[in-house]
């Protein structure tokens, strides 16, 4: 079974690193692109906004040194559609898809201490507000208005410049830059210009550049505050098992902190119920809900990048029915989740628990690797 494991865990990582290869091939063809605002935005989520919500595509192995390991694997059903049709990715279609990049399925794989399978795990995230993810269409509308404006501006004084000038190999030099900057989506600074070419440019060239790099930056700055709530549910099957024997709903709440010394704070409060039976009857014997508030804080970070993140947290768990012997049906938790980030798109989760009642302490190590939509260069 663990020989079962690991090739499930190669064919998932080939398949995607197949489709991520096919769309980089998709974003070399010339087109006025933003994607630079999509980098940006998946730079400054936080690995445990990832974790709530995925970019793309995320395979995750959760519980490592436990007794109950799970394989998990979700994706956005934006990430589905784009294997029919890579044209999605690009600046106008991509803002169309507003529900199917907020509607994401999971499906995983639970394993025992000894690899051997123990049920198959599915469900779904819906994130019913995700301001962060709307405010992509106003920059990518903002920077390709701006690349439009500028690159007709260009080619309507390159022409004129061609009347002027005698020297064809100067011409064809400054065209290159041009074409060179439609094809990559980029705005070409005064500089970059010879000084024939400068005196048929508008004087504000370079002040409407600058203008813009700071509405755009002061745009992203206002994205990291922006609330995200999203609904789950999950449910297990088991051999012999009948249909939602298992399951489980959750509310999840993320919202972004201003800070005096621009730490990347952010609000957590999940609230989660979970429903157990028992395989001869058909009565539901265990129920419970559980809430919980922390506050994740990237303690070290560079640029816009979380490297570590440190989310203390307190939970309260109720015990609906079906307790367990000498069980309470209150229970507080003091939690603590760190997470490292081992590459640029791997983490390590890991997350504690302590019983302030019993004086109990809990562990589990998570690892969850991203995919991307668009190929950092």
């Amino acid at each position: 079974m663990k020989t079962l494991f690991y090739k499930f865990l190669i064919v998932v990582f080939l398949q995607n690193l197949i489709v991520i290869s096919a769309q980089e091939t998709r974003f070399n063809e010339p087109a006025i692109s933003s994607d630079e605002v999509y980098k940006k935005i998946q730079e400054m989520k936080s690995g445990n906004w990832k974790d709530v919500m995925t970019d793309f595509m995320q395979a995750a192995v959760k519980d490592l040194t436990g007794d109950k390991k799970s394989f998990q694997y979700k994706a956005s059903i934006f990430s589905i559609k784009t294997k029919v049709d890579s044209t999605l990715l690009n600046d106008y279609n991509y803002t169309k898809e507003t529900f199917s990049r907020n509607f994401q399925i999971a499906i995983g794989l639970n394993l025992d201490n000894d690899y051997k399978f123990t049920g198959f795990e599915y469900g779904f995230d819906w994130a019913l507000l995700n301001k962060r993810d709307l405010s992509v269409a106003k920059p990518a509308q903002n920077l390709q208005k701006m690349f439009q404006d500028s690159n007709l501006l260009l080619i309507e004084k390159l022409n004129l410049y061609k009347q002027k000038t005698n020297d064809d190999n100067e011409f064809l030099r400054l065209k290159k830059i041009i074409d060179d900057a439609l094809d990559k989506g980029e705005y070409i600074p005064r500089e970059n210009f010879p000084e024939e070419f400068l005196s048929l440019l508008p004087d504000d060239y370079n002040e409407k550049s600058v203008r813009f790099e700071k509405e755009f930056s002061e745009e992203i700055e206002k994205i990291k505050m922006r609330p995200l709530l999203t609904l789950g549910f999950r449910s297990n099957f088991r051999k012999d098992s009948k249909f939602l024997d298992e399951f489980g709903a959750d509310l999840v709440y993320l919202q972004g902190l201003k800070s005096k010394n621009n730490s990347k704070l952010e609000i957590d409060f999940r609230n989660q119920f979970k429903a157990k039976d028992s395989i001869t009857t058909s009565i539901i014997k265990r129920k419970e809900f559980s809430s919980q508030l922390g506050l994740n804080i990237s303690i070290l970070k560079k640029g816009d990048k979380s490297l570590i993140e440190f989310k203390p947290n307190f939970e309260f768990k109720r015990i609906l029915s079906g307790l367990i012997a000498d069980e309470k049906n209150n229970q507080f938790l003091a939690n603590a989740d760190l997470r490292l980030r081992v590459l640029k798109n791997l983490w390590i989760p890991l997350v504690l628990k302590y019983d302030i009642e019993n004086n109990n302490l809990f562990g589990f190590l998570n690892i969850s690797f991203n995919f991307e939509a668009i190929k950092n260069d």
